[in-house]
């Protein structure tokens, strides 16, 4: 599972509008002991995020503590995963799918990872599929 910058953000940030959200994916991931990878272009946005636009430097540090310490497995960037998200990625269309969301597409579709932790539908328009509905899957089969 591919980890995206928004997940991050509202797992750690209280105020974030899918906060709870985050923390009961995050639990029922734990609970399958789904193996998550944190890309480290998602690690920059969301501390980037976190400290300038959100003004939150307490929880831009928790997360550059986190990732530190190994807590956040660091799937690395390099140039076929760049351009494979340079195909993906479409400066025309909406300000809001940025190439860091096509860095975690790009890493997804490589590394066929199941899911994608994030709350951003641009995934699924794409065909990858979000952690969410694979767990919704995973409650209906059980």
């Amino acid at each position: 599972m591919i980890v995206d910058a928004d997940a991050i953000i509202s797992f750690v940030y209280i105020g974030d509008e899918n906060h709870t959200r985050a923390k009961a994916i995050m639990q029922q991931l734990a609970t399958y002991q789904s193996s998550l990878l944190f890309p480290t272009t998602a690690i920059c946005e969301a501390v980037t995020v976190l400290r300038g636009k959100l003004n939150r430097p307490e929880d831009a540090s928790r997360i550059v503590h986190k990732f530190q310490s190994g807590e956040f497995p660091i799937q690395a960037v390099d140039q076929q995963i760049l351009s494979d998200a340079a195909a993906l990625y479409n400066p025309q269309s909406s300000k809001k799918n940025t190439l860091f969301d096509a860095v975690v597409a790009a890493l997804a579709k490589h590394l066929h990872a199941d899911a994608i932790f994030s709350f951003d539908g641009w995934y699924r328009k794409i065909g990858l599929t979000l952690a969410s509905d694979l767990l919704e899957q995973s409650k209906e089969a059980a």
